[in-house]
């Protein structure tokens, strides 16, 4: 399957596994291309992302490994970076400093919990229910616009090369558990953030992750908001969002088969030359 995927997180953050261990998974796939992209320090701390110490041989690494398979498989350097205002995001000088191939910008953190502590959206079930009702007054609704308010922020002030999965808002809300994505204020704020997202030019990505991980039954973005991104010419790539080598490529055939439905009829990716469109089947890019 020539696949690319510029998702990938190793045992330097939360990730299992060294990153030649998924160059050589990708490599066995067949893939056309790899990028890694651990999570990026953060000034405080969580189980999740890499230790600021871990940056440069994070990074020298790569290059390495590279260099070492350069026949094999093109490999690319980046990171998955949060957007927080004030505090960081995917153009601060540390990250422009390492020379990165691409970043991905995410929002994961809403405010904070009841104790002061930064939340994320992107917490097991019962954490989100304690942050949303301690620090946010159970209200979904001002948590979730104020996650695409700041995308939109992201992307007017901070913009990266890819977005990461765009509605990970929905992450804990299977079977419309506290929103339906069908209220007309939902609507409006996704619609909202496209518009933001197709005037700067950026890359959404399809991500396979919650899939794969059984956290959501359905990609980030949902297929109706790839219908939006259609109509507004918002460019995509397929990400993984791998944690495991196993991974780098998995649920690649499904999304592919969304994506037709919807009428895409390419992806884009990474090269020499920059960023690329690429026409693609279930099988694979063409």
């Amino acid at each position: 399957m020539a696949w690319t995927n510029y998702h990938t997180h190793c045992y330097l953050c939360d990730g299992h596994g060294r990153p030649e261990d998924y160059v050589a998974e990708a490599i066995r796939q067949g893939a056309w291309g790899l990028g890694f992209s651990c999570h990026a320090p953060l000034p405080f701390e969580t189980a999740w992302n890499m230790k600021a110490g871990d940056l440069e041989p994070y990074c020298r690494l790569v290059r390495d490994l590279g260099k070492a398979h350069i026949q094999d498989l093109p490999l690319f350097l980046g990171l998955e970076i949060d957007f927080i205002p004030e505090v960081i995001g995917p153009n601060a000088s540390l990250f422009q400093a390492a020379n990165l191939d691409f970043t991905i910008g995410a929002v994961h953190f809403v405010g904070q919990d009841g104790d002061g502590v930064p939340w994320t959206v992107d917490g097991p079930p019962d954490q989100f229910a304690r942050g949303l009702k301690s620090g946010h007054g159970g209200d979904i609704r001002r948590v979730a616009e104020t996650f695409y308010a700041l995308v939109r922020k992201m992307v007017e002030t901070d913009c990266p090369d890819i977005i990461a999965h765009f509605d990970l808002v929905k992450k804990n809300n299977s079977g419309g558990k506290y929103f339906s994505e069908d209220a007309p204020w939902y609507r409006r704020a996704v619609f909202e953030t496209l518009e933001v997202i197709a005037a700067s030019g950026t890359i959404l990505e399809v991500n396979t992750g919650g899939i794969v991980r059984k956290r959501t039954d359905a990609l980030y973005p949902s297929a109706w908001i790839l219908e939006r991104c259609l109509a507004l010419g918002i460019p995509l790539t397929l990400n993984a969002d791998a944690h495991e080598p196993q991974h780098v490529t998995s649920g690649f055939a499904g999304a592919a088969r969304v994506l037709l439905e919807v009428g895409y009829r390419e992806l884009h990716t990474l090269r020499a030359n920059g960023w690329q469109p690429q026409p693609f089947t279930p099988d694979g890019l063409q």
